[in-house]
Protein backbone atom coordinates (compact mmCIF):
# COMPACT_ATOMS: atom_id res chain seq x y z
CA UNK A 1 0.00 0.00 0.00
CA UNK A 2 2.73 2.15 0.48
CA UNK A 3 4.09 2.07 -2.52
CA UNK A 4 0.87 2.44 -4.39
CA UNK A 5 0.52 5.91 -2.14
CA UNK A 6 4.51 6.91 -3.06
CA UNK A 7 3.60 6.39 -6.31
CA UNK A 8 0.15 8.42 -6.32
CA UNK A 9 1.65 11.04 -4.56
CA UNK A 10 4.74 11.28 -6.56
CA UNK A 11 2.47 11.89 -9.70
CA UNK A 12 0.92 14.37 -8.30
CA UNK A 13 3.93 15.94 -7.66
CA UNK A 14 4.69 15.71 -11.39
CA UNK A 15 1.48 17.25 -12.04
CA UNK A 16 1.93 20.38 -9.90
CA UNK A 17 5.54 20.68 -11.78
CA UNK A 18 3.69 20.55 -15.16
CA UNK A 19 1.05 23.19 -14.49
CA UNK A 20 3.79 25.07 -12.41
CA UNK A 21 6.26 25.67 -15.29
CA UNK A 22 3.20 26.07 -18.15
CA UNK A 23 1.95 28.33 -15.64
CA UNK A 24 3.56 31.94 -15.73
CA UNK A 25 3.78 34.71 -13.48
CA UNK A 26 2.03 38.34 -13.62
CA UNK A 27 3.70 41.01 -13.97
CA UNK A 28 3.29 43.53 -11.72
CA UNK A 29 2.45 46.90 -13.59
CA UNK A 30 4.09 50.29 -12.52
CA UNK A 31 2.22 53.78 -12.32
CA UNK A 32 4.39 54.41 -15.30
CA UNK A 33 3.54 51.37 -17.41
CA UNK A 34 0.08 52.22 -16.43
CA UNK A 35 -0.18 55.91 -17.66
CA UNK A 36 1.12 54.80 -20.97
CA UNK A 37 -1.53 52.31 -21.13
CA UNK A 38 -4.43 55.10 -20.06
CA UNK A 39 -3.20 56.77 -23.10
CA UNK A 40 -4.42 54.17 -26.05
CA UNK A 41 -7.13 52.54 -26.91
CA UNK A 42 -7.88 49.33 -25.06
CA UNK A 43 -10.12 46.44 -26.05
CA UNK A 44 -10.37 42.72 -25.41
CA UNK A 45 -10.21 40.38 -28.25
CA UNK A 46 -11.34 36.84 -28.46
CA UNK A 47 -9.23 33.38 -28.60
CA UNK A 48 -9.66 30.19 -28.13
CA UNK A 49 -9.92 29.97 -24.49
CA UNK A 50 -11.29 33.31 -23.36
CA UNK A 51 -9.89 37.28 -24.31
CA UNK A 52 -6.71 38.86 -25.10
CA UNK A 53 -6.43 42.47 -23.57
CA UNK A 54 -4.96 44.53 -26.85
CA UNK A 55 -3.64 48.69 -26.39
CA UNK A 56 -2.68 50.38 -29.55
CA UNK A 57 -1.62 53.77 -29.82
CA UNK A 58 -1.08 56.50 -32.40
CA UNK A 59 -1.92 56.25 -36.22
CA UNK A 60 1.26 55.60 -39.40
CA UNK A 61 3.16 51.87 -39.91
CA UNK A 62 1.68 49.48 -37.38
CA UNK A 63 4.83 48.10 -35.24
CA UNK A 64 4.03 45.35 -32.77
CA UNK A 65 5.57 44.63 -29.66
CA UNK A 66 5.63 41.00 -28.06
CA UNK A 67 6.66 40.57 -24.62
CA UNK A 68 8.25 37.75 -22.80
CA UNK A 69 7.22 35.20 -20.40
CA UNK A 70 6.21 36.24 -17.56
CA UNK A 71 5.60 39.56 -19.09
CA UNK A 72 3.06 41.74 -20.24
CA UNK A 73 2.17 44.39 -22.66
CA UNK A 74 3.32 46.88 -19.77
CA UNK A 75 6.83 45.89 -19.57
CA UNK A 76 7.17 46.43 -23.56
CA UNK A 77 5.74 50.66 -23.00
CA UNK A 78 8.71 52.54 -22.85
CA UNK A 79 8.35 51.73 -26.39
CA UNK A 80 5.21 53.87 -27.18
CA UNK A 81 6.67 57.55 -27.20
CA UNK A 82 9.72 56.81 -29.51
CA UNK A 83 7.58 55.32 -31.94
CA UNK A 84 4.92 57.27 -31.89
CA UNK A 85 7.40 60.49 -32.27
CA UNK A 86 8.91 58.74 -35.66
CA UNK A 87 5.80 58.46 -37.08
CA UNK A 88 4.77 54.51 -36.18
CA UNK A 89 1.03 53.33 -35.06
CA UNK A 90 1.99 50.81 -31.62
CA UNK A 91 0.05 47.68 -31.29
CA UNK A 92 1.01 45.54 -28.05
CA UNK A 93 -1.15 42.61 -26.35
CA UNK A 94 -0.87 40.72 -23.26
CA UNK A 95 -0.47 37.21 -24.38
CA UNK A 96 -2.85 34.23 -23.23
CA UNK A 97 -1.96 33.39 -19.43
CA UNK A 98 -0.53 36.81 -18.84
CA UNK A 99 -1.37 40.39 -17.99
CA UNK A 100 -4.85 41.15 -18.01
CA UNK A 101 -5.82 38.22 -20.77
CA UNK A 102 -7.41 34.82 -19.47
CA UNK A 103 -5.71 31.85 -18.71
CA UNK A 104 -3.30 30.65 -16.14
CA UNK A 105 -1.81 27.85 -18.16
CA UNK A 106 -0.57 28.70 -21.65
CA UNK A 107 2.52 27.47 -23.89
CA UNK A 108 4.45 28.47 -27.44
CA UNK A 109 1.74 26.55 -29.34
CA UNK A 110 -1.41 28.21 -27.60
CA UNK A 111 0.51 31.61 -27.64
CA UNK A 112 1.13 31.38 -31.18
CA UNK A 113 -2.49 31.30 -33.20
CA UNK A 114 -2.91 34.69 -31.10
CA UNK A 115 -0.32 36.41 -33.38
CA UNK A 116 -2.92 35.26 -36.52
CA UNK A 117 -5.75 37.28 -34.16
CA UNK A 118 -3.86 40.35 -33.83
CA UNK A 119 -2.49 40.32 -37.74
CA UNK A 120 -6.15 39.79 -39.32
CA UNK A 121 -7.12 42.94 -36.79
CA UNK A 122 -4.07 44.95 -36.86
CA UNK A 123 -1.81 44.30 -39.00
CA UNK A 124 -0.03 44.07 -41.55
CA UNK A 125 2.95 45.46 -39.22
CA UNK A 126 6.30 47.65 -40.40
CA UNK A 127 8.05 45.91 -37.29
CA UNK A 128 7.82 43.46 -34.81
CA UNK A 129 9.69 44.68 -31.72
CA UNK A 130 9.74 41.15 -29.34
CA UNK A 131 11.80 40.62 -25.96
CA UNK A 132 12.77 37.14 -24.13
CA UNK A 133 10.61 33.82 -24.88
CA UNK A 134 8.60 36.24 -27.32
CA UNK A 135 11.45 35.91 -29.66
CA UNK A 136 10.87 32.73 -30.39
CA UNK A 137 6.94 32.70 -30.52
CA UNK A 138 7.30 35.19 -32.94
CA UNK A 139 9.91 33.02 -34.83
CA UNK A 140 7.89 30.14 -34.66
CA UNK A 141 5.14 32.19 -36.01
CA UNK A 142 6.90 33.81 -39.13
CA UNK A 143 8.11 29.86 -39.94
CA UNK A 144 5.44 27.64 -39.17
CA UNK A 145 2.17 29.84 -39.06
CA UNK A 146 2.81 32.55 -42.36
CA UNK A 147 2.65 34.97 -39.87
CA UNK A 148 2.64 37.99 -42.76
CA UNK A 149 6.09 39.27 -42.71
CA UNK A 150 7.28 42.63 -41.63
CA UNK A 151 9.93 44.89 -42.83
CA UNK A 152 11.90 44.44 -39.72
CA UNK A 153 12.46 42.13 -36.62
CA UNK A 154 14.48 43.90 -33.25
CA UNK A 155 14.41 41.03 -30.42
CA UNK A 156 16.04 41.57 -27.15
CA UNK A 157 17.05 38.81 -25.28
CA UNK A 158 16.64 36.25 -27.51
CA UNK A 159 15.31 32.40 -25.94
CA UNK A 160 16.72 29.94 -28.31
CA UNK A 161 14.80 26.46 -26.61
CA UNK A 162 12.14 26.04 -24.59
CA UNK A 163 13.51 22.80 -23.00
CA UNK A 164 16.85 24.68 -21.67
CA UNK A 165 14.78 25.86 -19.39
CA UNK A 166 14.44 22.54 -17.81
CA UNK A 167 17.50 22.83 -15.40
CA UNK A 168 16.79 25.96 -13.93
CA UNK A 169 12.94 25.38 -13.56
CA UNK A 170 14.30 21.98 -11.84
CA UNK A 171 16.80 24.12 -9.22
CA UNK A 172 14.12 26.88 -8.76
CA UNK A 173 11.36 24.32 -7.51
CA UNK A 174 13.84 21.63 -6.20
CA UNK A 175 12.74 18.76 -7.77
CA UNK A 176 14.21 15.45 -7.85
CA UNK A 177 15.45 13.89 -11.04
CA UNK A 178 13.12 10.75 -10.72
CA UNK A 179 10.48 14.08 -10.57
CA UNK A 180 11.72 15.76 -13.90
CA UNK A 181 12.39 12.57 -15.93
CA UNK A 182 8.19 11.99 -15.35
CA UNK A 183 8.02 15.40 -16.22
CA UNK A 184 9.72 14.69 -19.25
CA UNK A 185 7.91 12.01 -20.22
CA UNK A 186 4.87 13.86 -19.39
CA UNK A 187 5.92 16.50 -21.94
CA UNK A 188 6.16 13.70 -24.50
CA UNK A 189 3.01 12.79 -24.20
CA UNK A 190 1.40 16.02 -24.49
CA UNK A 191 3.18 16.78 -27.30
CA UNK A 192 5.18 14.56 -29.49
CA UNK A 193 8.33 13.24 -30.12
CA UNK A 194 10.93 15.46 -31.26
CA UNK A 195 8.31 18.82 -31.42
CA UNK A 196 9.24 20.96 -28.43
CA UNK A 197 12.86 19.95 -29.62
CA UNK A 198 12.54 21.70 -33.01
CA UNK A 199 11.15 24.93 -32.12
CA UNK A 200 13.95 26.22 -31.01
CA UNK A 201 15.48 30.41 -32.15
CA UNK A 202 18.80 28.81 -34.02
CA UNK A 203 16.76 26.28 -36.19
CA UNK A 204 13.56 29.15 -37.14
CA UNK A 205 15.44 31.98 -37.64
CA UNK A 206 17.34 30.92 -41.00
CA UNK A 207 14.24 30.34 -42.64
CA UNK A 208 13.42 33.84 -41.75
CA UNK A 209 14.87 36.49 -44.78
CA UNK A 210 13.90 39.63 -42.60
CA UNK A 211 16.21 42.29 -41.43
CA UNK A 212 16.82 41.57 -37.74
CA UNK A 213 18.37 43.94 -34.91
CA UNK A 214 19.26 41.98 -32.05
CA UNK A 215 20.15 42.82 -28.47
CA UNK A 216 21.63 40.92 -25.44
CA UNK A 217 23.40 41.81 -22.33
CA UNK A 218 26.16 40.56 -21.81
CA UNK A 219 25.56 39.45 -17.87
CA UNK A 220 22.24 38.31 -18.41
CA UNK A 221 20.87 36.11 -15.52
CA UNK A 222 17.46 34.98 -17.20
CA UNK A 223 18.45 34.44 -20.46
CA UNK A 224 22.22 33.66 -21.15
CA UNK A 225 24.05 35.67 -24.21
CA UNK A 226 25.00 32.59 -25.61
CA UNK A 227 21.52 31.82 -27.36
CA UNK A 228 21.64 35.20 -28.88
CA UNK A 229 25.19 34.91 -30.09
CA UNK A 230 24.07 30.76 -31.43
CA UNK A 231 21.30 32.60 -33.22
CA UNK A 232 23.31 35.45 -34.74
CA UNK A 233 25.79 33.06 -36.00
CA UNK A 234 23.58 31.23 -38.16
CA UNK A 235 20.77 34.03 -39.22
CA UNK A 236 22.60 36.00 -41.78
CA UNK A 237 19.77 38.87 -41.88
CA UNK A 238 20.94 39.51 -38.35
CA UNK A 239 23.09 41.96 -35.86
CA UNK A 240 23.76 41.34 -32.84
CA UNK A 241 24.53 44.15 -30.23
CA UNK A 242 25.63 42.48 -26.96
CA UNK A 243 25.23 45.50 -24.19
CA UNK A 244 26.66 45.80 -20.50
CA UNK A 245 24.72 46.29 -17.50
CA UNK A 246 21.26 46.01 -18.35
CA UNK A 247 20.32 42.58 -17.87
CA UNK A 248 17.17 40.71 -18.71
CA UNK A 249 14.75 44.38 -18.96
CA UNK A 250 16.60 47.23 -19.12
CA UNK A 251 17.30 47.67 -22.72
CA UNK A 252 13.35 47.82 -22.37
CA UNK A 253 13.65 50.98 -20.98
CA UNK A 254 16.55 52.43 -22.60
CA UNK A 255 16.37 55.88 -24.10
CA UNK A 256 19.64 55.16 -26.26
CA UNK A 257 18.26 51.95 -27.56
CA UNK A 258 15.35 53.13 -28.08
CA UNK A 259 17.13 55.63 -30.17
CA UNK A 260 19.20 52.63 -31.71
CA UNK A 261 16.22 50.76 -32.65
CA UNK A 262 13.99 53.68 -34.49
CA UNK A 263 17.06 54.50 -36.62
CA UNK A 264 16.80 50.38 -37.60
CA UNK A 265 13.01 50.81 -38.42
CA UNK A 266 13.78 53.25 -40.45
CA UNK A 267 16.04 52.02 -43.31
Amino acid sequence: MSNVVSTGQSQAIVKRAYRAFFSPSRYEVKSTDQAVLERGNTYWLPFEGGQVAVTTWGEGPAVLLMHGWGGARAQMTGFVDPLLSAGYRVVAYDQPGHGESDGTTTNLLKIAPTMDLIAEREGPFHAVIAHSFGTLITSYALVERNFPPPARLVYFGAFNQLLDSLPRFQVLAGLPDQVMDAFRVMLLEEFGQGVLEAITNESLTPRIDIPALMFHDAADNVTPVEDSRAIARVWKRAQLIETEGLGHRGALQSKSIHEQVIRFLGQ
